[in-house]
C-alpha cells in the first residue's frame, strides 16, 4: 500500500500542510494534470460551441495520464541510480505497481473507444500513433521534447472539439489557441530550467541543457513579451474573459520566471506550474 510514510523521501511533505500534502500526490502522479486537460478541452469546447459526451472527456483525460505516466515510467527506468526528483524516484519505487496500473488505464481508454463519435475517434487515433512514435524516439529527439509535449498536449485537448467543430477557425480563434499554446510551452521550458541539475545528474536531455541557461532564459523573456502582445491583441478585439484568463495564467508562470529560489524548494513550482491548468474550471461553473 502506497502512504505518505512510504514515500521515496519523508522530508519532501515535512513543510505541508495536510491539503498542500493531498495535492502533491496528485501531482506526482499527474491526475491533475489530467484533469486540467480536461478542463482546458471543456472551455474549448463551450466557446467554441461544440457539445462533447461525458465519454470523450473520460477517454481525453485517461489518455494524457497514460502518455504522461508512461513518460515519466521511461524516464525513471533509464536511470541507473537513485533519481534526484521526487518524482523519479517515486516511480522508480513504484514502478511495477505503476506500469499495471498504466496497462489497466489502457484496456479502459479502449474500451471507452466504442462510445465516442467516430470523428473524434479518428483523430484520436492519428494523434495516438503520433505518441507512440515520440515515445519510441525520445530518445534522439529529447532536445525537443518540450515542444513536442506542447505540441501533443495542446492537440488532444484541441482534439474533441476541432473534429466535430466541421469549420475553420477564425483569427480571433486562431489567436487564442496560438497563446494557449504559448502558455503550455512556457510551462514546460520552465520546468526544464528548475530541473536542469536533475536531469544532467539522472542523464536526461532538456531544452535548457541542450542550448544553455542564458539562451533559455532569453527565450522564454521573447515567448513571455510575445503572448502578451498577443493578449492585448485578444483584448482588443474584445476577447476580454479569454484574454483575462490567459494573463492569469501565464501571471503565475512569470512568477516562477522571476522568482525561481522561492519555487524550487520541494518542487513547488511544479504544482503552482501544473495548476493553471485547471484554471477555466472558473469559467465552466460561472458560466
Amino acid at each position: 500500500m502506497i502512504t505518505l510514510k512510504s514515500w521515496p523521501s519523508g522530508q519532501d511533505f515535512c513543510f505541508m500542510n495536510k491539503p498542500g500534502q493531498i495535492y502533491r500526490v496528485i501531482n506526482t502522479l499527474s491526475i491533475d494534470v489530467a484533469l486540467g486537460a480536461v478542463c482546458c478541452a471543456a472551455w474549448f469546447a463551450k466557446e467554441l460551441n461544440v457539445q462533447l459526451r461525458p465519454y470523450a472527456f473520460l477517454a481525453l483525460g485517461l489518455t494524457v495520464w497514460i502518455i504522461y505516466t508512461a513518460d515519466h515510467l521511461i524516464d525513471a527506468a533509464k536511470i541507473n541510480k537513485e533519481a534526484s526528483t521526487f518524482r523519479h524516484r517515486f516511480h522508480q519505487r513504484y514502478f511495477k505497481i505503476l506500469a499495471a496500473c498504466l496497462l489497466l488505464g489502457v484496456v479502459v481508454d479502449f474500451g471507452l473507444l466504442f462510445f465516442i463519435r467516430l470523428k473524434i475517434l479518428y483523430a484520436g487515433i492519428g494523434l495516438f500513433l503520433i505518441v507512440i512514435v515520440y515515445l519510441l524516439v525520445n530518445r534522439w529527439l529529447s532536445f525537443v521534447k518540450e515542444v513536442m509535449i506542447a505540441i501533443v498536449y495542446c492537440s488532444g485537448v484541441l482534439l474533441p472539439a476541432l473534429s466535430l467543430r466541421g469549420t475553420l477557425l477564425s483569427t480571433t480563434e486562431f489567436l487564442w489557441i496560438a497563446c494557449f499554446f504559448l502558455t503550455t510551452l512556457i510551462n514546460l521550458i520552465l520546468f526544464s530550467v528548475y530541473d536542469a541539475q536533475s536531469d544532467e545528474a539522472d542523464g536526461n536531455n532538456s531544452f535548457v541543457l541542450t542550448f544553455g541557461l542564458v539562451s533559455t532564459r532569453k527565450v522564454l523573456t521573447l515567448l513571455f513579451v510575445l503572448q502578451f502582445v498577443m493578449m492585448v491583441m485578444m483584448a482588443a478585439l474584445q476577447l476580454w474573459i479569454i484574454a483575462g484568463l490567459l494573463l492569469a495564467m501565464n501571471a503565475v508562470l512569470f512568477l516562477l520566471f522571476i522568482n525561481p529560489s522561492f519555487f524550487r524548494s520541494f518542487e513547488a513550482y511544479r504544482l503552482y506550474g501544473d495548476v493553471i491548468f485547471l484554471f477555466p474550471v472558473v469559467l465552466l461553473i460561472v458560466g
